[in-house]
This record gives C-alpha cells, structure tokens and sequence, in this order.
C-alpha cells in the first residue's frame, strides 16, 4: 500500500497539551488538569505509534523524514525535561512510554533513510 503524502506528526500538539500543561501541573498541583494532561500524553503516544506502524508504506521522502526528526529531537528534549521535573509517578510512567515510542521512531526514522540510501 502506497500513501501519496507523509503525514504530519504533530509536534506543536505535545508542546501545547503536554508541555506547556505539566509545566504549570508542577507550579499548582491541580488534579483536574493533570487529568487532561494524562489524556493529552495518551493522545501523543497514539500518534507516535501509529506513525511507527505506517512508517514503512509511506513513499519515501528524505527531507520531509528529516524534518519529522528534527521536530522529534527537539520535542524529545522538551518532554525529557518536563519528566526530569514531573512529581505524579503515573505521569512519569507514561511519559516515559512516551520518551521511548519517540526515540524508537527517531531511530526507525534513521533506518529508513540510510536503507533508501544504500539501496540506491
């Protein structure tokens, strides 16, 4: 099966749902909005791992797939940070799931293109 286009991973959603929300989590300790920002974590990781599951039928692309790790490594950092400084251990825990579904797309992601590359 062949996606004509590579869809976009929206990294500005886990910045603004994620981010943004577990950083002010941390200055109030309010438990109603931890629970959105476990939904929002959630979320994100579906995306991550869906995109890992069609990663290998999409047409390929290098500069679209760089850019796609390039918004990985940063958000990576970010989300890194803000599990560093999470005090809810069931965030943590999914955070860091999170952490691992993106480091293992940013390394599928590598694969890929070094698998184009030599195939060439």
């Amino acid at each position: 099966m062949s996606v004509p286009y590579i869809p976009v991973l929206d990294t500005e959603y886990m910045q603004q749902t994620i981010v943004l929300p577990l950083n002010e989590y941390e200055k109030r300790h309010d438990a109603a909005s931890l629970d959105e920002i476990k939904d929002a974590i959630k979320i994100a990781l579906m995306m991550v791992s869906g995109f890992r599951d069609i990663l290998d039928d999409l047409n390929f692309n290098e500069e679209k797939l760089r850019a796609l790790q390039f918004a990985l490594d940063d958000n990576y950092d970010v989300v890194e940070k803000i599990f560093e400084k999470t005090s809810d251990e069931s965030t943590r825990v999914m955070i860091d799931s999170l952490l691992t579904e993106m480091a293992k797309l940013d390394m599928e992601i590598g694969d890929l293109i070094l698998e184009h590359r030599h195939a060439s």
